[in-house]
């Protein structure tokens, strides 16, 4: 993306295909393959900072004049770490459902209880007291990245399954 900077602002996104000139000079179509004079113009590159969308986001658009280039302010997202917790609670109660009902439909299956399943029973309240101490001491920048559905989840959903 090019950006059309006049007096260090930002005045127009996007190069258009009819453009007229300082010197009075119109293009009625094909400007924007005119490559060769696009920085002549005053068009300048976007830079996209590097930032991680889970606890930042990039504010309005700037022209850099020393980078000589538009890019984005990196602003760090406000987060309210005892209401992700709580969400993440949440999901950790719902992921608990899904197993207890796969437990469930298990133990219907079969005449009686499996010792494989048992240890699995076991292995998910284990799961289950790890996942709420990890909740329970995440930071802010920790619980936004934090999953309750992990590879370990699935794997245990599998082994479950095994049983229907």
């Amino acid at each position: 993306m090019k950006h059309l900077i006049k007096d260090n602002q930002i005045i127009q996104s996007g190069i258009p295909s009819y453009f007229t000139r300082e010197n009075g000079e119109g293009f009625w179509g094909g400007y924007e393959n005119r490559t060769d004079i696009h920085y002549e113009d005053g068009w300048r590159d976007e830079v996209i900072p590097e930032f991680d969308p889970m606890v930042q986001y990039l504010g309005a658009a700037f022209y850099d004049a020393e980078n000589d280039v538009v890019t984005y302010p990196v602003l760090q997202k406000v987060i309210n770490v005892e209401a992700e917790k709580a969400r993440l609670l949440g999901d950790l109660a719902n992921a608990r459902r899904e197993i207890a009902t796969l437990v469930m439909e298990a133990q219907l299956s079969n005449d009686s209880v499996p010792e494989g399943l048992q240890n699995l029973m076991n292995m998910s309240r284990q799961i289950n007291v790890r996942v709420k101490e990890d909740i329970a001491s995440l930071t802010e920048v920790e619980v936004m990245k934090f999953r309750i559905r992990t590879p370990e989840y699935f794997q245990l959903i599998g082994a479950i399954k095994a049983f229907l």
